[in-house]
């Protein structure tokens, strides 16, 4: 049987690997807007917004094939 000490070093690892990876979904979909207008140009503003959105839930579906 492992070692408590061992399991605990195994749940501090994936909870922090975790809260990166939730943290950088929050800060794209935080920035959005801004992310639209710099890497998007387009002459429509909604158009380069529906692009990000598309970009962040292409994000999540593509999630779990690298688990």
């Amino acid at each position: 049987m492992a070692s408590e000490k061992g399991i605990w070093k195994v749940i501090t690892a994936s909870s922090v690997g975790t809260l990166i990876e939730w943290y950088d979904f929050y800060i794209f979909g935080s920035l959005a807007l801004i992310i639209s207008e710099k890497f998007f140009p387009s002459e429509n503003p909604t158009t380069a917004f529906l692009a990000t959105l598309a970009t962040f839930a292409a994000g999540f579906i593509v999630r779990p094939f690298g688990a």
